[in-house]
């Protein structure tokens, strides 16, 4: 019952951090189509990460969460590959841009950091009951957020501070309520 209240108040985060500002701000009509396919564009991905929740979860842990690691590598290079030439032309993969050094570095890193963020979420993902663990990967927006005001020094926004108190809110009562009370995960089984 908990996990289920956590869904509802984690989407309600993710909903509030993600309202969609440059969505709904059209400057210009010919911006229209755009947004409509970066809408259709995220819809899919997220159609697409349930499927592979979903896929985590029905393979279990019985499987190295390397398998599903790679299996989302060999998926995802192609179509990227597709959707940035043929359907967007507006973001190349390979360019003929200057890279230094430290710009490969860094492509290397983001992709061992990936690698292992993927790892381990497959891991807990196998290991954890589904409701938890999807509260566990509505703190992947949260990061996303962070990370975009450190990084790429986005505008502090207050609907996305309220979304983001709200998820880590909840994940500490949630966090706290299972580390207190005991497991009965094995009564159940009984």
């Amino acid at each position: 019952r908990l996990d289920m209240i956590g869904a509802v108040v984690c989407i309600s985060g993710v909903a509030l951090i993600a309202h969609g500002e440059g969505v709904s701000q059209q400057d210009d009509a010919e911006e229209a189509p755009m947004n409509v396919a970066a809408i259709l564009v995220g819809i899919a991905g997220a159609a697409l990460a349930g499927m592979a929740y979903m896929s985590v979860r029905l393979i279990g842990d019985g499987t190295s969460a390397n398998v599903m690691v790679l299996y989302y590598a060999v998926i995802s290079i192609p179509m990227v590959v597709f959707g940035s030439k043929a359907l967007l032309d507006d973001w190349a993969v390979w360019g003929s841009g200057d890279f230094s050094a430290r710009d490969y570095f860094i492509f290397v890193l983001t992709g061992f950091a990936g690698y292992g963020g993927q790892y381990f979420t497959n891991l807990g993902l196998q290991r954890e009951t589904a409701a938890t663990g999807t509260l566990a990967t509505c703190t992947q927006i949260v990061w996303t957020y962070i990370f975009e005001l450190a990084f790429l020094h986005e505008g502090i926004n207050g609907w996305s501070i309220l979304g983001t108190s709200l998820i880590l809110g909840f994940m500490v009562i949630v966090g706290y309520i299972k580390m207190t009370q005991p497991d009965r995960s094995e009564e159940r089984r009984v």
